[in-house]
């Protein structure tokens, strides 16, 4: 072990297979807990005690922290105490059957069908970079996509014949997602034609990436591209912001609304855990309700 008691640096580079987004927020996590710990007097891991960790979650309650960030941390925590325990730097683990604060869940709100509607035009794109920028919010829609997922496209990624995608998740997990008709008929203009276009008419400085789309500075997308794209293409039809994410929770509920299995829709999600598809089942009881709220005399 190296010289630093607590060896953040050291657990950081045990975890090989997280993206760099995921060990960033590690880093983060577990910084807050060893400053918190400090300031209360503990400098080593193996002195922290179960009535310890509550008293850090106490605290970050006391302070405000949404419910999602102590979640956030308290699993961060746990991954580490385990870590720990591997190493024989401890003997027991303060972390287990430690609970999270329940707090309000906010489910996402999707896009109404006549959002959908309104959003995705299917005549033919009229330059490269409109080609482009439908492709992004075709994806996100139409395969449910997280948008490091999308950014991380290359073109053996596509399967034109099979109306498939190659898709590497969290944990580097590799799964096949279905594109729909449209986005196919995209890709085929954008692969190789339409993407030449682009750079001959969009990347002065040429191309710099492999990913299959890519910016005006020629390299790959990032979620600030993506954001932009979507808020462009949203105030052009006139509609509300949205995140790119709101796109991936659409899909989900339009496929449950449709009868689609929940374990189907986790694999096309790429969730390790049901529990976390099942809150899409909340927001399609939620729509229910709004509709019978509505629409019913007694509503």
């Amino acid at each position: 072990m190296s010289g630093d008691p607590w060896n953040i640096d050291e657990f950081l580079r045990f975890l090989v297979a997280a993206s760099p987004a995921t060990l960033e927020a590690y880093k983060q996590d577990l910084d807050e807990f060893v400053r918190w710990s400090e300031e209360s007097g503990y400098f080593t891991p193996e002195v922290i005690t179960r009535n310890d960790v509550d008293s850090w979650i106490a605290n970050m309650q006391k302070n405000g922290r949404a419910q999602k960030t102590m979640a956030r941390r308290i699993s961060a925590l746990r991954r580490y105490y385990q870590w720990l325990m591997t190493k024989k730097v401890i003997h027991k683990d303060p972390t287990v059957k430690v609970r999270t604060p329940k707090g309000s869940q906010r489910l996402p709100r999707p896009l109404q069908r006549s959002e959908i509607d309104q959003l995705f035009d299917e005549s033919t794109p009229q330059n490269a970079l409109e080609l482009r920028d439908r492709i992004v919010v075709e994806l996100l829609y139409g395969s449910g996509l997280r948008v490091a997922e999308l950014c991380a496209l290359n073109e053996e990624s596509v399967n034109l014949r099979r109306q498939t995608i190659e898709v590497i998740g969290k944990g580097s997990k590799v799964r096949t997602v279905p594109i729909t008709a449209y986005a196919c008929d995209l890709l085929e203009l954008w692969i190789p034609k339409g993407s030449q276009a682009f750079d001959d008419a969009y990347t002065p400085s040429g191309r710099n990436s492999r990913e299959l789309l890519v910016n005006r500075r020629g390299n790959g997308i990032g979620r600030s591209d993506v954001r932009r794209i979507l808020h462009r293409l949203l105030r052009s039809k006139g509609m509300t912001e949205r995140s790119p994410h709101a796109l991936r929770h659409t899909y989900a509920t339009h496929l449950l609304d449709g009868g689609a299995d929940l374990r189907a829709v986790q694999e096309l999600l790429g969730h390790a855990d049901l529990t976390t598809t099942q809150i899409y089942t909340h927001v399609s009881r939620e729509q229910l309700r709004e509709t019978h709220r509505k629409h019913h005399p007694r509503g």
